[in-house]
């Protein structure tokens, strides 16, 4: 079995214990982890397609002696026809294809893998669905004119809904599914191999990638981050919708660890009374200088500038105390 193991030497994420307050233990009271024990070996390998440069984002795939799964598709056509090539290569049917969340670079590619294998599953939360289906972010018209060579003639939604909490079983392997609720989304579904210890956490975790905080807000993505922990406390490696796979644990507290930066650059420069246009030119530049080898996990050029603007919307509604908590334990 072809097993992903990768060191990083990541940023330790313990502010978050301070940042997050009761938020921690309200995530830990939200959320319990269920055991699921599995009966026979599993035997499947991992494989993923991924490109280099701005707005990278991962296919994943699981491959069992005689099917593939695929997770997420890919956000234009042309890097799809690319998944596809390398899935194609595997020579076996793809079995079922997951959705983990209502971002389009995450199922674009679904019309082209649906062509080519046209009874397959997709399987998606029904708040992803939904979001599928009725454009909620606006952003099919946003693929078209950015790269309307590359945008897909119909964007496909999935025909398999993932009751929250599920365990499901796809050609003798077992996957958790376990719905994480709003953060980078309005919602995102985690995939488990309890056989493996493996996480597919779609974008809730990121690895070596810059955060987006412009739809929901970073509060649910720490909330979530916490959540990780307490529904998967066996995950092994954690394989994000961007960036390499790597040790969970590390992956987590990196990802937290950026979050709270964030939040932290903000609100110093709330604290200092600088209008919003000025704290979005200041904490963008500092947030590149700061990451030199961070990039833009999604096909908006001025992804950084929007998560600011979203982090500045955030923390300017909440209480002067909780800013200067935040702003204490960012450095």
């Amino acid at each position: 079995m072809n097993r992903f193991s990768h060191s990083f030497g990541l940023t330790n994420g313990l502010a978050l214990l301070i940042a997050l307050g009761a938020q921690v233990l309200s995530a830990q009271a939200s959320f319990a982890q269920t055991p699921v024990s599995v009966a026979d070996p599993e035997t499947y390998e991992l494989g993923r397609y991924t490109y280099s440069g701005h707005g990278s984002v991962n296919t994943h795939w699981i491959e069992t002696p005689t099917s593939v799964i695929v997770i997420d598709t890919q956000r234009d056509t042309l890097h799809a026809a690319e998944a596809l090539a390398a899935v194609k290569t595997l020579g076996k049917p793809v079995r079922a294809i997951f959705v983990t969340h209502g971002h389009p670079d995450h199922y674009t590619g679904l019309e082209q893998f649906r062509e080519e294998w046209p009874d397959t599953d997709i399987y998606a939360s029904a708040e992803t669905i939904r979001v599928i289906e009725t454009d909620h972010y606006g952003y099919h018209q946003v693929v078209r004119e950015l790269a309307p060579e590359a945008a897909p003639g119909t964007f496909v939604v999935p025909n398999k809904v993932i009751e929250p909490d599920s365990t499901l079983s796809i050609d003798g392997v077992t996957i958790v599914t376990r719905e994480m609720g709003p953060s980078e989304a309005t919602s995102a579904t985690a995939l488990y191999l309890p056989a493996t210890g493996d996480l597919y956490t779609g974008d809730t975790v990121l690895n070596g990638m810059h955060g987006f905080f412009l739809e929901e807000g970073s509060d649910e993505v720490l909330s979530t981050v916490d959540a990780h922990r307490v529904l998967f406390p066996d995950a092994v490696t954690i394989h994000p919708g961007h960036g390499n796979p790597g040790p969970a644990e590390d992956l987590l507290a990196a990802h937290a660890a950026y979050t709270v930066d964030a939040r932290g650059r903000v609100a110093r420069a709330i604290a200092e009374g600088l209008d919003p246009e000025a704290i979005v030119s200041r904490v963008e530049e500092e947030l590149f200088a700061a990451y030199p080898d961070h990039t833009v996990p999604g096909g908006q050029p001025n992804m950084v500038e929007l998560s600011v603007r979203g982090l500045v919307s955030e923390l300017s509604e909440k209480p002067i105390v909780q800013r200067a908590v935040t702003d204490g334990e960012s450095q």
